[in-house]
Formats: C-alpha cells, structure tokens, sequence
C-alpha cells in the first residue's frame, strides 16, 4: 500500500515537471514569436494576443469545461491526473513568467530568421513536457478530451479528430497571425508529436534484425562470439517456393548493425537481412551482457 502511494506521488510530480517544461516552451518561444500550434494552448495564445488575457488562465477556461464533459460522458475513472495535468500546466504558465520575466526575450523574434528557433525549441520543449505527462499517466486536456468525445459519438478515429482540431486552430492562426506564422506552427506541431513519440516509446537506440541464412552457423557464431549477443533461431517456409529457410533474429544497439551487415555479407552473399527499429529492450544480451549471466548461474 506505501509503495503504492509512493508510486502515485512520483506519478504526479513527472506530470508536475512534464508541464513545467512545457510551460518554458509556451512562454520562451511559442508566445513571443506568435505560433499556434492546435489545441487548447493554441487556442489560449491566439485569444491572448486579440485579448490580452494570460494564457495561463485561458489554458484553465477552455479546459476545465471539457474535463467536466469529459467526466460526464466517460465516467469519473476519466482520471484525477488529467485535472492535475491541466491545472499544473495554466499554474506553470503564469508561474514561469512571474519568476523568469524576460523569458520571452531570450530570442529577438522581430528578427524574422529567429522564427525557426522558436519553431524548433518550442517544439522540442512541448514535446519532451508533454510526452512526460503522458509516460505519467497524465494529459493536459484540449485536443485528447474533445477528439474522444468525437470518438465515442461520431466514430470518427482518434487521431484524425486531433488533426482535425489542430488543424482548425491553426487555420484561425493564419487568419489572425498570417499564413507564413501557421506553416511554422504545423511544424512546431508535427515536431512536439515527434518529441512526444521518442519519450513514450524510447529513442529507438535499438535495432531488431530478421536474416534469412543458409550459414545459420556461422551467422550465430557472428553474433555470439564477435558481438557477445545473443537471439534466436527458426526455421520457416517461403511463401512462394515454400523451401525451409532458417531464420536468424537479434536486437543489436545502432552502432553494432552495421558491423553485424559487413559480417553476415562476408560468410554470405545471398543473406536476406530485414532492420527494424525497436523502441524497448529489456533483457539478458542487451540490457545485460551474457557473460555476466553465465557467471551469476555458475555461482
């Protein structure tokens, strides 16, 4: 039960320091240099600049509403966390810019060049608070809570409601910040999505190699004794001549497939060797070498 509630505690605090983050993004780079990006925070930010009400508070307006749908069309297991996200992020918002003033002048945006920088770091900076949030359990409400109430009344798929509604936003962002300040916005958008996948799903430091070998022998010797790694073997059947192949796979850090190409090609030629990306590993040959374990069981 303690280890329970410790586990909830750090979860809040990742989705405390995820909007923090976040919130640096908003007010450093998203902000000064006028980009709307979709969603509610780009939404709060086109309505500040007509307005001038803080974004940080727009944030909590446009959101809180759609929380309390959300809880009243899915339940209130719709989640605690989601209104932490989204109070954190409008505290975070105002927060960041009482304590650090001159944030949004950390880049001169009148020059038009600096754009791009704030295109790319604001981006990075959404993405890496956002994705934090969500590896927490947690969201900051806008786009997730109205695409599953188009999901659940309109069938219509998650993800193309997101486009949708990011896609509006940043339509009005042309209207009001021009078309040249919405073409950077979709791209603040598509790199904060980038950012957000590499931090759920990992940096994709691994590959998973599939080879089809008539040297399984020599294949394995290549990724035991001069990789130290291990894999597994099997035998399959061709679809189209339905010959028995044998079939090696591994996982392989970046750097090491290359060398295991170079390998496989000089004991053989016809090898077909398939890469793919990986964006988890755990266990005995990545996580932990073989020897150790060899060791450990000898022990």
């Amino acid at each position: 039960m303690r280890r329970k509630k410790i586990k909830v505690l750090i979860e809040y605090i990742y989705i405390y320091i995820g909007t923090l983050i976040a919130s640096v993004g908003i007010n450093g780079f998203l902000v000064p240099s006028n980009l709307a990006p979709g969603g509610a925070t780009g939404l709060s930010i086109l309505i500040n600049y007509v307005t001038g009400i803080p974004v940080g508070t727009l944030i909590f307006v446009i959101n809180i509403p759609l929380f309390l749908i959300g809880v009243k069309i899915f339940g209130k297991s719709y989640g605690a966390k989601t209104l932490a996200g989204i109070s954190f992020i409008s505290l975070n918002v105002e927060l960041v810019k009482k304590v650090v003033p001159e944030i949004d002048k950390i880049i001169d945006f009148t020059n038009p060049g600096n754009i791009l920088l704030g295109t790319l770091y604001g981006g990075l900076l959404m993405g890496i608070g956002l994705g934090t949030v969500i590896k927490a359990g947690g969201t900051t409400g806008g786009s997730d809570i109205i695409s599953g109430i188009l999901n659940k009344f309109f069938r219509i798929p998650i993800g193309q409601a997101l486009i949708m509604i990011d896609s509006t936003v940043v339509l009005v962002a042309a209207y009001i910040f021009g078309a040249e300040k919405a073409l950077y916005a979709l791209i603040n958008l598509y790199m904060t999505g980038v950012v957000i996948n590499k931090m759920i799903n990992g940096l994709g430091d691994a590959k998973m190699a599939y080879i089809v070998t008539s040297e399984v022998e020599k294949v394995r010797k290549i990724i035991v004794e001069d990789l130290g790694k291990t894999g597994n073997y099997y035998k399959a059947e061709a679809l189209y001549s339905k010959n028995k192949r044998d079939v090696v796979t591994t996982v392989l850090r970046n750097r090491e497939i290359f060398l295991l190409k170079e390998l496989i090609t000089a004991v053989d030629k016809e090898a077909f060797v398939v890469v793919s990306d990986v964006h988890e590993v755990l266990g005995r040959g990545y996580t932990f070498d073989t020897e150790s374990t060899a060791k450990r069981k000898g022990k």
